[in-house]
């Protein structure tokens, strides 16, 4: 009985140990929450007043003339993969890979070629030697603007080269820090009638436009503005849901704790009254024994 106390005495330390880890965990991972938030929510009316432009320009007869236009025939896809860099962070790694998984199964018939941003896909789809084009694990857990640019900028390439007909992203949607959506979206190439649909109500006088210095000029800088934060606004989407997840974990992991020692707890002082009963009983024997003797 006195090495069960002492068993139950270790275990009841080394839970109330990890119960401090995830509970610090729990505090990181909310104060990053709150500051990736406060981004994501300052840049969606900026992204979201850009796609408004890109479909007005959309409208334009000359606009067919872009290459971000192009339809293709779609042979070979490009899916981009948002995952974490690290994990505990409950299941919100393994719902975007078991997804993944379901569109290249349903994707038989093309050729698609994975661009990874975090380790945790990259690492999860080379082991199973998928066909991965790229990965992008510089994030550190905080958007950044000039790593998105670099990736929309890969992924343009590949777009206006040939080398791939369609650019789907795949990411998490943040919609409450208890609710998150897997969201697939096209990239590439531009779709007129999803870009139009957030402009719909204006009248023509409303949607006219005067172009300075020209119109070429206009697609020249506002295509590639819409393309990086596109990209930038996803990659703070997937983090701002990557932090809501690890903290709901944590918080989890926590409460758990609490369980385990409650239960440890009254186990321990079962095995203590045991032991002290015992020890009283082998007293009491003793003296009974005396006195007879």
């Amino acid at each position: 009985m006195p090495e069960s106390l002492k068993v139950l005495r270790r275990r009841l330390r080394s839970i109330r140990s990890t119960k401090q880890i995830t509970r610090a965990m729990e505090m990181v991972s909310a104060a990053k929450l709150r500051r990736v938030q406060g981004m994501l929510l300052s840049a969606r009316p900026y992204v979201r007043h850009l796609e408004t432009l890109v479909g007005r320009l959309a409208e334009q007869e000359d606009a067919a003339s872009s290459p971000y236009f192009a339809r293709r025939d779609v042979k070979r896809t490009t899916l981009v993969l948002y995952t974490a860099d690290r994990g505990l962070c409950g299941s919100y790694n393994a719902n975007m890979i078991r997804q993944t998984e379901a569109f290249l199964r349903g994707s038989a018939e093309e050729k698609v070629e994975l661009v990874c941003i975090g380790r945790r896909g990259h690492d999860y789809f080379r082991r199973r030697k998928e066909r991965i084009a790229n990965a992008f694990t510089d994030f550190g857990g905080k958007p950044d603007l000039e790593e998105s640019v670099r990736v929309a900028e890969f992924l343009c390439e590949r777009f206006l080269s040939g080398a791939t007909d369609e650019v789907v992203l795949f990411y998490s949607a943040f919609v409450s820090t208890v609710v998150t959506k897997p969201t697939f979206q096209k990239f590439l190439p531009f779709d007129p009638a999803s870009l139009s649909r957030t402009d719909k109500g204006k009248d023509a006088a409303e949607r006219f436009y005067l172009y300075e210095p020209s119109r070429e000029r206009v697609y020249e800088r506002l295509i590639p503005a819409y393309l990086h934060s596109k990209i930038h606004i996803s990659v703070a989407e997937a983090l701002t849901s990557e932090h809501s997840s690890r903290m709901l974990a944590m918080n989890s992991a926590s409460k758990n704790c609490d369980e385990l020692v409650d239960s440890l707890t009254l186990r321990l002082n079962k095995a203590r009254q045991g032991t002290i009963t015992g020890d009283l009983l082998d007293i009491v024997g003793g003296a009974e024994a005396l006195q007879q003797g």
